[in-house]
C-alpha cells in the first residue's frame, strides 16, 4: 500500500498533541494531514511563497479511519498523494504510520480530503489550474 505514496514527511509527536489518555488527539490527525498537504502543494505544484490566498484551494471534505493509537514516543511518518483530479476539485489520500521501537511501520490512520480550486478575489470555485494538473499527473504514477 505504501508503494503508491511517493510524498512523505516525518512528524514528531509533541506532548501537547496528546489527549488525557496519552494518545494522539483525534483532531491532530487533521493537523498532520494539513501539514503534509501544504508541503505537497508547495513542492509538487511549485507554489512557493506569497499570500496564503494565492494557493487557491479550500478544504471541502475530510474522512478519517482511525486504526491504531499513536503515543508520544512513536515515530510517525505521514504519506500523501493525489488520487483523483476532477474539473474543479481533487482528492488527496493520506496514510499516517507509527513505528514503535524496532517494530515495522503500521498504518495508524487513513485520511481522505477533497480539495476545491478557489479564486478568493472572486469568492468562487475555479477549474483546477492546468499547471497544477500537469505537475500532479507527472508526479503521481497512478493517476
Amino acid at each position: 500500500m505504501l508503494e503508491n505514496f511517493r510524498y512523505q514527511i516525518p512528524i514528531e509527536v509533541r506532548f501537547a498533541d496528546l489527549d488525557a489518555l496519552g494518545h494522539l488527539n483525534n483532531a491532530k490527525y487533521l493537523t498532520y494531514a494539513e501539514q503534509i498537504r501544504i508541503l505537497y502543494i508547495r513542492d509538487v505544484c511549485e507554489r512557493k511563497g506569497g499570500a496564503w490566498e494565492a494557493l487557491g484551494m479550500i478544504l471541502a471534505r475530510t474522512e478519517i479511519d482511525y486504526l491504531l493509537p499513536v503515543a508520544f514516543d512513536d515515530k510517525v511518518l505521514v504519506y500523501c498523494r493525489v488520487s483523483r483530479i476532477g474539473g474543479k476539485s481533487f482528492d488527496m489520500d493520506y496514510l499516517l504510520t507509527r513505528q514503535r521501537g524496532d517494530s515495522d511501520k503500521e498504518i495508524a490512520a487513513r485520511i481522505k480530503t477533497v480539495m476545491v480550486a478557489y479564486d478568493y478575489s472572486k469568492d468562487a470555485t475555479i477549474s483546477v489550474p492546468d499547471d497544477w494538473r500537469e505537475r500532479m499527473i507527472a508526479y503521481e504514477p497512478a493517476l
